[in-house]
């Protein structure tokens, strides 16, 4: 529960501990899936590199997250409408560093599940090919998206104020074996903290969370003062989303986010990883994967901070962050080539930094991998 706990859901968790010990993991045809809202599994070529590409759609709006095969590092891309073509799209990538002025660029055509444009470098004077399909090669999982908006207004009769409660969940997409399926649908489930509770399905569970955040939420407005209730730091708001990552090779990575507003100047929001082995059927945590304690890494870790940071090697690491070192702290994210450490706003750096991502390659940290590890990804 620790991706929740990053952004304090704890008054979401309290309507789920009821103590029933048993659970009954629904079927994927018992899930209800709207046609808006979908994830897709794409591979192909950009600038004659392999490339694979995980993309989601929300009712609509566009995001997901690709890498090159050879590379493996992970690089964040959001989608908006191009009236200017059919079925066309611009995409932002996310910048490599946080010193980026500027992020590469894409216009591409989706028709017929395929993808189809040009690359756009930041600096707009190199282009190259993007040529892509939906596709789901041996190792990989067709998935689909459950999604729930609701809102719980303080006064009936009034429209304000209002909170806003959003959830975006993976579930089994068609096809999937019905042991994976229920694995998958086991992991959501204790991930919305509902290992020991009355409900025996993610929707049930759902539905029990929205019910104690509206009496937490009316709760907290019972002592505003009524003059004081139009103003829109009354207006809350608690989002939980998942998204994809790696799909591929029998392993399905898993961000999960979760935010919320509950006045001030600005709200809160973190992500954190499930590395979920469906071969071995498992969870890998970073105890499994390496020896955490050394210096080696802590040295690494420093290094690529500085690097996206933009930092030159006179300055301090505690005069750009909030931190005099750079340490692991769990929150890991494996590629087919090597590791994101994540770092949440106020972990290592301001909220305006956002969440931080080091990536280091199985390269440089070969000799902190366990060998069981190292055996799961084909590197003895």
């Amino acid at each position: 529960m620790k991706w929740l706990q990053l952004v304090l859901f704890t008054f979401l968790l309290a309507s789920c501990d009821n103590s029933v010990q048993r659970q009954k993991l629904v079927n994927q045809s018992d899930v209800t899936i709207d046609k808006h809202t979908y994830y897709k599994h794409y591979s192909g070529t950009i600038a004659g590199q392999p490339v694979v590409l995980h993309m989601s759609s929300n009712n609509g709006a566009l995001s997901g997250s690709y890498y090159y095969v050879k590379q493996g590092k992970l690089i964040g891309i959001y989608l908006a409408k191009d009236t200017t073509i059919a079925n066309g799209y611009t995409v932002s990538e996310q910048a490599a560093s946080r010193e980026d002025e500027r992020d590469a660029s894409w216009k591409i055509q989706l028709k017929d599940n395929a993808i189809t444009g040009k690359w756009i470098s930041a600096d707009g004077k190199q282009t190259y090919d993007i040529d892509l399909k939906e596709e789901y090669p041996a190792g990989s999982y067709r998935l689909a998206i459950w999604s729930k908006e609701d809102s719980v207004r303080y006064r009936d009769d009034k429209p304000e104020p209002v909170a806003t409660i959003y959830y975006k969940l993976l579930r089994a997409g068609s096809g999937m074996k019905n042991e994976d399926a229920q694995m998958l649908e086991k992991l959501i489930m204790h991930e919305l903290g509902a290992d020991s509770m009355n409900a025996i399905t993610v929707e049930d569970c759902v539905s029990k969370q929205i019910e104690n955040y509206a009496k937490w939420y009316k709760g907290i407005l019972d002592g505003e003062p009524d003059s004081m209730l139009g103003e829109s730091w009354n207006n809350y708001y608690s989002g939980v989303a998942m998204d994809v990552i790696i799909n591929d090779n029998d392993w399905l990575v898993m961000e999960l986010s979760g935010s919320e507003y509950t006045g001030g100047a600005h709200g809160n929001y973190g992500v954190s990883y499930m590395n979920v082995d469906m071969q071995q059927k498992r969870v890998w945590g970073i105890e499994d994967v390496m020896i955490v304690d050394s210096n080696k890494l802590n040295l690494l870790l420093e290094q690529e901070a500085r690097r996206y940071f933009a930092m030159t090697a006179a300055e301090k690491i505690e005069e750009r962050l909030l931190t005099d070192k750079i340490l692991p702290n769990g929150n890991i994210c494996i590629t087919p080539r090597g590791i994101n450490f994540v770092y949440n706003p106020y972990e290592i750096a301001s909220y305006a930094d956002g969440i931080i991502r080091l990536f280091i390659p199985f390269g440089q940290i070969k000799d902190l991998l366990k060998p069981e590890f190292m055996k799961r990804m084909g590197m003895n």
